[in-house]
């Protein structure tokens, strides 16, 4: 992005925050809704989980077509049109769908929609030109946070998903007039990172693998955890809801209270006291209120990493597809790994693994620092893409 391009306007930020809790409530949403769709859909038990794959499997889909996929040039309105379209489209076909194929179908279109759009909304809030990006990035995952704890909420108040999906889908198509948050300019002839940004660009990825290990290890393992300390199963359940609200939260608090850090120190900084608070839940009193600070502290981790390699790396729509592509994985990968390492009567292998990944991120988050202040080769007639730290949070 060139330092001419003009910074985002009120009303187009305010459409992101809205987008990005509407995308929160589908995807909450759809997986507690599970129990009824079997029942509507007269599933067996433990069936169903095919329309929760297939949504992320579209998600997947379209953060690598749209992002690996860019040529330079603008994003265009086209393209945010098209996802809106397919987001708004997928939830309504999920609310009306007559039988469980139509309903897999929609649930794999209404995924690409989303996926689509969590690429060009990170993009879009991530660039230089955006007044304070860290905190933009951060209220942008509180938002997404919120709709996800709001989803299944409603899902349970309402006792069903198909009207909570039919007016979802229309709030997306109001935000059509808004569709300019896909316009994101990249810099002539950066359609690809240079061969000398890929190193920190792979070490930004493996940070972001290790960390959405961290975080969807807690959400998935807590009550594991929890129950094998000798709380009751339904009560670990509720205590899993402290993580998830510390990290909603945090991602509010966090970056007003440390505005003044660059944002490798604060990451930094946060890793460290999420690693201390996940090794106090070794300690079964203090558990419950451990993983909700580890929660809290964990909150800045991903949006500041977003917003720093955003400043520091050309092509930012391939690097956030990279990023998003290497959270997903680690979403998906490392909870599994370390839920087959704590077999039965090895549950005090939760938390330390989990600690150690908190720490290897921390090591991640270092080497992209020492990387990051190596002087960049300009090419001929090319302008460096390095910001200084200072400038991700400078005042308009």
């Amino acid at each position: 992005m060139t330092r001419g391009t003009p910074a985002p306007a009120g009303p187009l930020v305010g459409a992101a925050l809205a987008l990005s809790l509407l995308l929160g409530v589908v995807t909450g949403a759809l997986g507690a809704a599970l129990p009824l769709l079997r029942t509507a859909y007269a599933l067996g038990d433990g069936s169903g989980t095919e329309a929760v794959v297939l949504y992320n499997l579209g998600a997947l889909a379209a953060i690598l077509g749209c992002g690996l996929g860019a040529r330079g040039g603008r994003t265009g309105r086209g393209r945010v049109t098209a996802l809106l379209l397919a987001f708004a489209a997928g939830s309504a076909g999920l609310a009306l769908a007559p039988a469980w194929w139509v309903l897999c179908g929609f649930a794999l279109l209404a995924g690409a929609g989303y996926g689509g759009l969590i690429l060009q909304l990170n993009t879009f809030l991530a660039q230089p030109a955006t007044p304070r990006p860290v905190l933009m990035l951060n209220l942008l995952h509180a938002c997404f946070g919120a709709g996800a704890t709001l989803g299944p909420l409603l899902v349970g108040r309402l006792d069903g998903v198909s009207g909570l999906l039919l007016t979802t889908g229309c709030l997306a198509l109001l935000l059509l007039t808004a569709r300019r948050t896909g316009d994101v300019a990249e810099e002539p002839g950066t359609a690809s990172p240079a061969p000398a940004s890929l190193p920190l660009l792979t070490v930004f990825a493996a940070a972001a693998l290790l960390y959405a290990g961290v975080e969807a290890g807690i959400g998935a393992l807590e009550s594991t955890h929890l129950a094998a300390a000798g709380y009751p199963a339904a009560r670990a359940a509720e205590y899993t809801a402290l993580f998830w609200a510390g990290l909603t939260a945090g991602r509010l608090v966090l970056p007003w209270a440390a505005g003044r850090l660059g944002p490798p120190r604060l990451i930094g900084l946060c890793l460290l006291a999420a690693a201390g608070a996940l090794a106090a839940t070794t300690v079964g009193a203090w558990a419950p209120t451990a993983y909700g600070l580890a929660g809290l502290a964990l909150a800045a981790v991903f949006p500041t990493a977003l917003a720093w390699a955003n400043a520091l790396l050309p092509a930012p729509q391939r690097v956030n597809s990279v990023l998003l592509v290497a959270n997903l994985v680690g979403s998906a990968a490392l909870p599994h790994l370390i839920g087959l390492a704590a077999g039965p009567g090895r549950t005090a292998v939760i938390p330390l693994a989990l600690t150690g990944l908190t720490l290897l991120t921390g090591a991640a988050v270092v080497l992209a620092a020492r990387l990051a202040r190596r002087p960049a080769p300009v090419l001929p007639g090319r302008t460096s893409r390095t910001t200084p730290h200072a400038e991700l949070e400078r005042s308009p």
